[in-house]
């Protein structure tokens, strides 16, 4: 059973702090030890498929492990919690993906505050995205019923998967998209770019949302 709204925020704030902070720190460290960018590549998946499962493990219990705006929105929207922490759930996991981000750049004495130089343009990459998004959503819904370990496993190897069979490399997270833009490294997006892929994962909620309704009981 979900908690109240102050424990709810102090566990997607440290489970989303969390995640971004394995997701840039592993890129950068990758990043400073190789040139080679699929080595670079491989490194941050392994970090970030370890921790996604670790992290939705330890909040399960907790907040119900979302550390992504579009989840939480599915999970209303699927009435499995309450209009009255939307705003709760939100503003935890973007203030917690911000402060991650700037920890993750000081870990590696980049300035706490960067913007991205790294374009990730084009329609092969906006429907990516969109695939990306709708998968995570699906494979969290197909899931629930079988229990937080086979969740968090799924999750985890999904997401996995999607750093390297999507061009996009599988943000699936507006929040995430919003604090990526803000280190200049191998896990980075301009600016520019950001506004598409928050689009593009609307999209792949919008479908997911559709789809679970009409095929998970």
């Amino acid at each position: 059973m979900i908690k109240n709204k102050n424990i709810i925020f102090i566990g997607e704030f440290l489970g989303s702090c969390f995640l971004v902070m394995i997701i840039v720190g592993s890129g950068i460290m990758a990043e400073n030890l190789t040139d080679d960018n699929a080595v670079r590549l491989l490194a941050n998946t392994i970090a970030t498929g370890a921790g996604l499962f670790v992290l939705i493990i330890s909040f399960a219990d907790i907040s119900g492990a979302h550390f992504n705006p579009f989840v939480t929105l599915a999970m209303f929207f699927n009435k499995k919690i309450k209009s009255n922490v939307l705003i709760t759930y939100i503003s935890a996991q973007i203030i917690g993906c911000m402060v991650g981000v700037m920890i993750a750049n000081i870990f590696f004495e980049h300035e706490f505050i960067e913007l991205s130089t790294k374009s990730r343009d084009g329609m092969n990459i906006f429907i990516s995205e969109i695939i990306a998004t709708f998968g995570l959503i699906f494979v969290i819904f197909a899931t629930l019923k079988d229990g937080k370990i086979i969740t968090a496993i799924s999750v985890a190897t999904f997401i996995s998967a999607g750093y390297w069979f999507t061009s996009s490399t599988s943000f699936a997270n507006p929040a995430v998209s919003i604090a990526r833009t803000f280190t200049d490294s191998f896990t980075g997006i301009n600016y520019q770019s950001t506004p598409n892929y928050i689009v593009a994962e609307a999209i792949g909620l919008i479908l997911a949302i559709y789809i679970v309704k009409k095929i998970i009981r």
